[in-house]
């Protein structure tokens, strides 16, 4: 019953999000004053210039769109649904034809690249992070951690375009476009086989390079390897590789198996951006296509597509992961919350009793949790100062100490977070200072196409007008900054609003907020992107930023959520309560020090992943050219002709240089951040903190420490 329960509540979760992706569809179409519905009509009358009355022009809008402007929006919103279940989704304006007889040929396409993309990269996360699980600690396990921090920094896009460079225009093997020789007669034989592969290997390849988690494996696999059955399986004289692929490998792949599902939905948003690089005509070639010729129909047709394409994915993994892990029943995979009055209850019976429930064992009395030590077990510094113990300067540096200090001395500790804050230390130097330092970038205030170091005035060369080209890159720096920023506190904050709420409140709150968030993380955030960004087209950075962070918050938001269901069950916060504690300092003291880490790392990621998203959109020309930015500058290299040979690659390599660079800082600084809310490294690192209260910190959990710092 449990089973079929859980069945029920899946599809219809999916059918709601198709639903939501629909009537966003209908919505924009309609309501949107100035846009897609009066957009269309004015490409009528321009076609047919002028002569058309107003009923012919309503019923040429409908033919287009599936909206009829004269109809009830109840009785147009109707029709609108039944047409698209049966696939009708109008005409496309830009193709002349059904927008079905468009897209649905395509989707096949991308769903080859996508799903060949998918594999290879699954196959390179067994091997390299068995291999890096097997070496633990020494010296490949180092170098081959860094290499997959990289490779993980990298945007596909850049790879793509590298690939481009080197095995496209250099050598003949590899096409630089389409998807199979023209000459070919389509068909299931060797040669048409063949061309197929040859033309679709660079999209893979740039996917796949790109689009896996190794270090994620990697910790399963080394979790695993201390498992009992194991050292069982060596005790049985069980071979090693047998060990490794079926006891090892197959249990570590199987926590990645969902995330591996919802990859390839992201690799079929993300093919808007490769099958432009690579003009490989698959689905997001043609919503592409669609998008800056404004045929809306069309566009909003690909939304839908894409939402079905991403809720099927996500569907068969869930329904399928039952069947790969017998251990994990779909109960196991769903969470609930007790009530309020349950939790309530509890905690008075053990004030009544004095002692334990059935579950279990209090060490310490009510008051020691609502006193607490001076460091708590979240992590989060206690500063109750008794004035006849310290004076007012000691308080104060105290304070220093604990916000600033001890935060510094941890990131210092940790090679991975050194060196990404020296990283962004630079880039935030340059986006301050950057403009006062460098020279006015103008045409030929330097000679034309110089190559890197050839002219230390110039360090990074010129481009094809004779521009400084790392004065170009330092400028681009603050708006850059801007962005990212911006989008990220607005990801935080829809992410705290949805996540920290719902799961501290619960009941009918927690399920529509939940509901929300879960539409709104099941439908492709690129394509939704895009098509706000056509119809907004937002030109300051700030608000660039807010249109990115619609594609960042929902899964922060998931992950803060669950985080606060553990933590309101705890005993002290259920004292809180009791205590009558306004909700406001519940949530600031109690909740929120506990989401620090999830918080801090979630800003960091939501920074790294508006970076990537603002460059490939502005690459390709969705977002507006209105200030400087690495990716216009992408997109003028490219058009400059970039591609064509090494005296000109070194004007596309630039912008590489510092997307890299930016997004590596940015992975490294987010991988070392997580120790700055330990506990034992506070008490370790902290002047002001006593003897005992460090060895309070440290007490029983050495092997914490060692396994903090094995991390890095």
């Amino acid at each position: 019953m449990v089973e079929k329960n859980y069945y029920v509540r899946r599809i219809a979760q999916a059918l709601v999000t198709v639903w939501a992706a629909i009537t966003f569809s209908f919505a924009t179409v309609r309501l949107i004053p100035g846009g897609p519905m009066d957009y269309i009509a004015a490409q009528i009358r321009q076609r047919s210039g002028g002569a058309v009355s107003s009923t012919r022009l309503n019923q040429m809008v409908e033919m287009y769109s599936n909206v009829n402007p004269d109809k009830p929006m109840l009785q147009a919103y109707v029709e609108y649904i039944v047409s698209v279940a049966q696939f009708d989704f109008g005409r496309s304006i830009f193709y002349a034809q059904p927008v079905w007889d468009v897209l649905g040929p395509a989707i096949p396409w991308t769903m080859f690249v996508s799903l060949f993309a998918l594999v290879i990269g699954t196959i390179m996360v067994f091997l390299i992070g068995g291999f890096l699980a097997v070496h633990e600690g020494d010296a490949w396990d180092i170098v081959g951690s860094y290499f997959v921090i990289f490779s993980d920094a990298v945007p596909y896009y850049i790879v793509g375009l590298v690939l481009l460079f080197m095995l496209g225009f250099g050598t003949e093997f590899f096409p630089n476009g389409g998807r199979y020789d023209n000459a070919l007669t389509p068909g299931f034989n060797v040669e048409f086989m063949a061309s197929v592969l040859r033309h679709a290997a660079l999209p893979i390849m740039s996917f796949a390079l790109t689009s896996w988690g190794g270090l994620e494996f990697r910790a399963h696999c080394t979790r695993i390897i201390g498992e009992d059955y194991v050292d069982v399986a060596e005790l049985r004289g069980l071979p090693d590789s047998r060990i490794q692929l079926r006891y090892i490998g197959w249990n570590s792949m199987l926590p990645m198996y969902t995330g591996l599902m919802a990859g390839l939905a992201s690799l079929f948003g993300g093919s808007v951006i490769m099958e432009q690089i690579f003009r490989y005509r698959g689905m997001g070639f043609y919503f592409y296509e669609a998008t800056m010729a404004r045929d809306y129909t069309t566009v909003m047709a690909a939304v839908i597509l894409f939402t079905i394409v991403t809720v099927v994915g996500l569907l068969i993994a869930d329904f399928t992961y039952g069947f790969i892990d017998p251990r994990a029943g779909h109960t196991q995979r769903e969470s609930f919350s007790r009530s309020y009055r349950e939790r309530l209850q509890r905690f008075l019976n053990r004030l009544r009793g004095g002692g334990a429930d059935e579950t279990e064992t209090e060490t310490e009395t009510i008051d020691d949790r609502i006193e607490g030590n001076r460091i708590s077990a979240s992590g989060a510094m206690s500063f109750d100062v008794d004035s006849s113990d310290f004076s007012r300067g000691e308080y104060i540096r105290e304070r220093i100490d604990q916000s600033l200090l001890t935060p510094f001395r941890i990131i210092w500790t940790s090679p991975r977070a050194r060196v990404g804050a020296i990283i962004l230390g630079v880039f935030g130097f340059l986006g301050l200072f950057g403009p006062y330092i460098v020279p006015e970038v103008r045409p030929m205030q330097g000679p034309i196409l110089l190559q890197p170091l050839e002219n230390m005035r110039y360090p990074l060369g010129t481009d094809d007008i004779g521009r400084d080209l790392l004065a170009q890159q330092v400028l681009a720096t603050r708006p850059m900054l801007i962005m990212m920023l911006s989008g990220a506190m607005f990801t935080l904050g829809l992410a705290i609003f949805f996540g920290v709420t719902s799961g501290y409140l619960g009941g009918v709150i927690d399920k529509v907020l939940m509901t929300v968030t879960d539409v709104m993380m099941n439908i492709p955030g690129l394509a939704l992107v895009i098509v706000l960004a056509v119809i907004l087209e937002p030109k300051s950075p700030v608000f660039v930023g807010f249109v990115l962070a619609i594609d960042n918050w929902p899964r922060l938001a998931r992950q803060l959520r669950s985080q606060v269901l553990t933590i309101r069950g705890e005993s002290h916060v259920e004292a809180s309560r009791v205590l009558g504690l306004p909700t406001s300092s519940i949530l600031s003291k109690n909740v929120m020090s506990r989401l620090m880490p999830m918080l801090t790392m979630g800003t960091v990621g939501s920074m790294r992943n508006i970076l990537m998203e603002s460059v490939g959109l502005y690459f390709i020309g969705v977002l507006p050219f209105t200030t400087s930015n690495w990716g216009v500058i992408l997109n003028i290299a490219r058009n400059g002709g970039a591609l064509s040979g090494m005296d000109r690659f070194h004007w596309l390599l630039a912008p590489i240089l510092f997307i890299v660079t930016m997004t590596y800082g940015l992975q490294l600084f987010a991988q070392g951040t997580d120790r700055l809310f330990n506990p034992r490294l506070r008490a370790r690192h902290a002047a002001t903190v006593s003897t005992d209260d460090m060895e309070g910190g440290r007490g029983g959990s050495e092997g914490g420490d060692g396994a903090a710092s094995a991390a890095d």
